[in-house]
């Protein structure tokens, strides 16, 4: 096989990534987009010595599971994965990532692995987008292809997303179905001003530029927007008038409730910062279960609100912990760890980011909870071990690492402690079924329950019990 060779194949299955899968010449071939069963012309791209590469250039026979995307910018924001498969065929295909994970990684088949529980809603699920500017926009295929006439002013600014795979190309969003329909009103108001008064997005490579990032959150429960815009210090006249507009424009706007500006002159991409409140209090309310959450603007929070609840339900349920003393892991602003307080003795929430540690406490006073505590703890240290020895010991532990899975050094500890069950939360299932195969000298693995909280999207929540054995 050869670069930029055209090839007729058939689309066999999906890998974990959301990739079709091809066979040619006996190699594997991930296709980006493609559907099972699908008979496409792709072309090679990469050629490495276990797989390859490529892209459809023409469907020859459409898969029976095919449908037609909702979004003009699918196949290429790279946000969806799944929007050309009906919804109940990717919950599928999520499930059998999990079994091919545990059966292929963790060596473990004897488990029962339940169907995917769906999530609520499929669109506009998602209580925060964030959206980049950028110096470089990218050019669709069908703008090329129809030479459509974009000046070099329309090349230089973007506000939507990175482009996969590069960091330096910023595709244009003009309407995105997975966030709520005030969202795509505020984000080309905001392109279209900052265009017409050729205010300069950041460069990633120079460092010079005002724009950076929009960052919109929507509360579920009391239907609150907060739209926070994020800048360089580098104002000049061009950028006061913006700025004097943007205040003026969404303090008045009934759509907006939250209003807040930050500035960021670190090089990191990630959006942070010092924060200006222009209107609210900075902050919204969110409700799981019985449960108030305060969510600040860069908090961690589960994106999908509604199937937060049945994710926490499920967790309570497999926990039974009931007057038992419970560890959470990794517990953020208390997402698992205050609905359990509900019916625990007693809950110790660990977390390494100190901010984390400070929402929850703060929501934990809300609620009027009193036996959650809250501590920032690098669960990564060498002496994890001795340090969690300082605590009560646990019957009943939470674990929701990062999609890096459990660090060895607390995998070590946790095995060490050996509460009497386990219930390990996971976002990416290949990592956790690495974890579990360790747990499997001292744990039998009851049942793993997958949860859908991206539809669209590859990405499968996945809940492990795990009960000692004996």
């Amino acid at each position: 096989m050869n670069t930029k060779q055209k090839v007729v194949t058939k689309i066999e299955s999906l890998a974990f990534e959301g990739k079709g899968v091809a066979r040619v010449d006996g190699k594997v071939v991930f296709v980006r987009y493609a559907v099972p069963n699908d008979i496409v012309e792709i072309e090679l791209l990469r050629n490495k010595k276990n797989f390859a590469e490529g892209k459809i250039t023409r469907i020859v026979e459409p898969s029976p599971f095919r449908i037609e995307p909702i979004c003009k910018h699918f196949g290429v924001c790279g946000g969806c994965s799944f929007q050309n498969i009906p919804y109940e065929v990717q919950l599928e295909w999520k499930r059998r990532f999990v079994v091919d994970a545990f059966e292929k990684i963790g060596k473990i088949s004897n488990v029962e692995i339940k169907s995917v529980l769906p999530s609520p809603k499929i669109f506009g699920y998602r209580n925060k987008m964030e959206f980049s500017f950028g110096t470089s926009r990218w050019l669709t295929d069908e703008e090329i292809e129809t030479q459509t006439e974009i000046s070099t002013k329309e090349k230089q600014f973007a506000l939507g997303f990175h482009i996969p795979e590069r960091f330096d190309k910023v595709l244009n969003i003009n309407y995105c179905h997975l966030q709520d329909e005030r969202g795509n009103t505020i984000v080309n108001s905001i392109r279209n001003k900052a265009f017409e008064l050729d205010i300069p997005a950041y460069n990633l490579r120079n460092h010079i530029g005002f724009l950076r990032n929009l960052i919109l959150r929507f509360s579920f429960t009391t239907n609150e927007l907060l739209l926070n815009l994020v800048t360089t210090s580098q104002v000049g006249e061009k950028e006061k008038k913006y700025l004097d507009w943007f205040k003026e424009n969404f303090t008045s706007s009934e759509l907006v409730d939250q209003l807040l500006v930050t500035t960021n002159d670190s090089y990191s991409p990630t959006a942070f910062g010092t924060i200006e409140i222009l209107k609210g209090n900075g902050y919204l309310f969110e409700n799981i279960g019985e449960v108030r959450f305060r969510i600040s603007p860069f908090a961690f929070f589960q994106v999908n609100t509604l199937q937060a609840n049945n994710l926490v339900s499920k967790v309570i349920e497999y926990a039974n912990a009931k007057e038992k003393i419970v560890w959470d892991m990794y517990s953020g602003a208390g997402t698992f760890s205050l609905p359990l307080a509900k019916v625990a003795k007693t809950v110790i929430g660990l977390e390494s980011l100190e901010s984390a540690v400070e929402d929850a406490k703060f929501n934990a006073q809300l609620n009027g909870i009193e036996n959650a505590y809250f501590i920032a703890k690098d669960l990564h240290t060498k002496n994890i071990l001795q340090e969690l020895s300082k605590f009560p010991n646990p019957e009943v532990m939470i674990i929701d690492p990062p999609r890096s899975g459990i660090h060895k050094n607390l995998l070590n500890a946790i095995i060490t402690i050996k509460p009497e069950r386990i219930v390990y939360v996971s976002c990416n299932p290949t990592t956790q079924a690495r974890d579990c195969q360790e747990f499997a000298k001292y744990y039998d693995l009851v049942e793993i329950q997958p949860v859908d909280m991206f539809p669209h999207t590859y990405h499968i929540e996945s809940i492990a019990l795990l009960v000692k054995k004996g």
